[in-house]
């Protein structure tokens, strides 16, 4: 397990609750991901080292609608890409608590945002096997 904790975000409004779980099982993260409703449930983050939080996996959307980006030490900020996909019109998605315009090729399905994230839990980073994009 490479994952040293797992942050799933509540909002209520303009406040949310964190629920922090130590070294998680993988089921817990699928879990929390297919929770999250593009509402008040919008966002999870894994951190392969609790200690530091700079580096982090975030799933943000919900019902359908995923994005899946982070951060390495702050320094590069890798964002799953379908590069299939054009990335005009932008999509709207509730993401950190407030609802943003997204590129149309950040925006995954249920599938790959679980995809990317069991990739970044196995690896306890940003593995190549998905295809990751620094913006």
């Amino acid at each position: 397990m490479a994952i040293g904790l797992l942050t799933i975000c509540e909002w209520k409004g303009a406040h949310k609750d964190d629920t922090e779980i130590r070294l998680p099982l993988w089921s817990a993260v699928e879990a929390a991901i297919r929770a999250l409703d593009n509402c008040n449930l919008n966002d999870v983050y894994l951190q392969p080292d609790e200690t530091n939080p700079e580096t982090y996996l975030a799933i943000g959307g919900g019902a359908g609608r995923y994005i899946a980006t982070g951060s390495v030490n702050n320094e590069r900020f890798p964002t799953l890409v379908d590069p299939q996909r054009p990335a005009e019109p932008k999509v709207l998605l509730v993401v950190g608590g407030q609802e943003g315009d997204y590129p149309a090729n950040w925006i995954v399905d249920l599938p790959t945002a679980l995809r990317a994230a069991r990739s970044f839990y196995d690896a306890g980073g940003f593995a190549r096997d998905v295809n990751w994009v620094d913006v």
